[in-house]
């Protein structure tokens, strides 16, 4: 069987919409050099193509030049749904799948058209095609690709591996690319769950090589594309010149324990407590939280600073009250797509909302300043529900019908101004009372807009009742994982310990006073990172009855 290798690599722009990393150096040698000289050691494959935009060619073949590494320009504009991947998959980087509307990985590094292209003009039965910058790509995953496709051809159109980002690849069939191509869909499109066509899960299929212990049950984004990742990364190949998956399932496993991010991966921040809601029965509004805001839009500033040093900074906008209340709605957006020190935008920008006050102005503030991601908070499918579970006190004053129009009126909007964001996720809080409406709510999402979203109930440390189905901690208990990534900013402008201080009474820090830097890295918080590393988890009230531990 003749198979080819293909890496789609751009030296001006990642796949993720940030820098391009792939001509930066690590231990002296190029990005795209590295994740070259780790597929060289496949011997299965036959030729190895680099796809790169027609006046990078030059650049490409320099990068490449004394290997048997062939060079390949293309003239195409990127994917119609090339944004919508960016957009999508923001918040799940460390997962290999996961992404909104069940965006993958691999929709990142694949655009069947230029493979497709390719096999225009060289031969080839199937191509593997990995990451870019894939510096640590390991030949053993790639080869048990090979290997079960080779032996199971006659039924297998792929063969992937559950692996964390940069381990491995896809390896594809050459119909199958032809068949994406042409219908012009991201691979990720073969992995999600469609209402209509129910099939079983791709993972449990014979197409899903199995992966090495080491490293099957780790996350981290093991790609030199972002300044986080490229920095673990760097290091990682510091310390160990050339780690095997034992080494790296360990570091992983170690900086997922250990590891505080010199500022936090990703901001909430509450811009008002005032809310359409107030007496919502599944998440703490109104009375049941302390008056706080609107928040200083001078603070906005200070936050951007400070997520904006690293390029994959993600904000949102929520806490304990709708943001599209704040009387500076379109402001705040502005200010935090541009307010930042080093000309660089927040790479991830949400809004959580219960969708009531998104009038013409807030939909056009939501294009215009490119918001990614809008969650809708709804909880239940039928009119009926949404009333008791909203305004339980005055059902009648709860209007889903409202609201839905209020989301149609936003699709037309994007359509007519040729925007592929916000993606909108309308996001249901499972809890007794609604449980029996989830397959509805879950299925009649998808077919509507194509992603949806199923959280579990809070109850923010037993301050609120809890309404939950069942509990969802794991039986043994360990550090916070939010404390280490996560920040939490009250429209007050303090800084609390995490989103389930409802009552703000864990205050960090305030930035009426000092940066976010100061508060994130403060005695305060670095305190309670102690106590959880060393398994009291009782030293602070909070954290004694919480249940949200183990989210990411």
């Amino acid at each position: 069987m003749n198979i080819i290798a293909t890496i789609q690599a751009d030296l001006e722009t990642s796949p993720l919409g940030v820098r391009s990393r792939l001509a930066d150096e690590i231990g002296g040698v190029t990005v795209l050099r590295r994740t070259l000289d780790r597929l060289r050691r496949v011997g299965e494959i036959e030729d190895i193509y680099v796809l790169c935009p027609t006046a990078q060619r030059d650049r490409c073949s320099a990068i490449v030049s004394a290997t048997d590494v062939f060079v390949h320009g293309y003239e195409l504009p990127p994917a119609p749904w090339a944004s919508l991947v960016q957009s999508a998959r923001k918040w799940s980087l460390d997962g290999w799948r996961g992404g909104l509307g069940g965006s993958t990985h691999f929709d990142e590094f694949i655009d069947a058209r230029l493979i497709h292209g390719l096999l225009g003009t060289v031969s080839a039965d199937a191509v593997l095609t990995v990451p870019a910058a894939a510096v640590l790509l390991d030949a053993g995953i790639i080869q048990s690709l090979i290997k079960q496709f080779i032996d199971q051809r006659d039924e297998l159109r792929m063969t992937f591996a559950q692996a964390p980002p940069g381990l491995g690849g896809v390896l594809m069939e050459r119909a199958l690319i032809a068949d994406l191509a042409q219908k012009n869909i991201p691979l990720g499109w073969l992995f999600s769950y469609k209402p209509d066509e129910p099939q079983k899960d791709l993972i449990f299929q014979p197409c899903c090589v199995e992966t090495p212990v080491d490293v099957r049950y780790v996350v981290g984004r093991l790609l030199a594309d972002t300044d986080r990742s490229f920095q673990h990364v760097a290091t990682l190949l510091r310390e160990h010149s050339d780690p095997d998956l034992p080494t790296i399932g360990r570091c992983l496993d170690q900086r997922e324990a250990d590891t505080v991010e010199l500022v936090p991966h990703e901001v909430e921040i509450e811009l008002t407590t005032h809310d359409p809601y107030p007496n919502a029965l599944l998440r703490p509004r109104g009375a049941r939280v302390p008056r706080r805001g609107p928040l200083d839009v001078e603070h906005i500033r200070t936050i951007v600073d400070a997520v904006t040093q690293l390029d994959d900074g993600l904000v949102v906008l929520g806490g304990f009250g709708d943001p599209l209340r704040h009387p500076q709605f379109a402001h705040v957006l502005e200010r935090v797509r541009s307010a930042c020190a080093k000309d660089r935008s927040v790479y991830g920008l949400a809004v959580r909302t219960t969708a009531v006050d998104l009038d013409e102005e807030a939909i056009n503030a939501l294009i215009e300043h490119r918001v990614d991601v809008l969650e809708v908070l709804i909880d239940a499918w039928t009119p009926e529900l949404y009333g008791q579970l909203q305004s339980p006190n005055d059902s009648s004053g709860a209007d889903l019908e409202a609201v839905c129009a209020n989301l149609d009126r936003l699709a037309r909007a994007r359509e007519r101004l040729g925007s592929a964001v916000p993606l909108v996720v309308p996001t249901m809080t499972k809890s007794r009372d609604n449980v029996h409406e989830l397959d509805d709510f879950h299925d009649g999402w998808l077919r509507r807009i194509g992603a949806v979203a199923i959280q579990g109930f809070s109850h923010y440390g037993a301050t609120v009742e809890d309404r939950s189905v069942i509990r969802m901690a794991p039986p043994t208990r360990v550090a916070c994982r939010r404390l280490r990534s996560r920040c939490m900013v009250l429209a007050d402008g303090s800084v609390t310990l995490c989103d389930q201080d409802v009552r703000g009474a864990h205050v960090v820090g305030s930035l009426d006073e000092q940066s976010l830097e100061g508060c994130w890295r403060g005695p305060l918080l670095d305190r309670v990172r102690i106590e959880h590393r060393s398994g009291r988890f009782g030293a602070t009230p909070i954290c004694a009855a919480c249940d949200e531990w183990h989210r990411p």
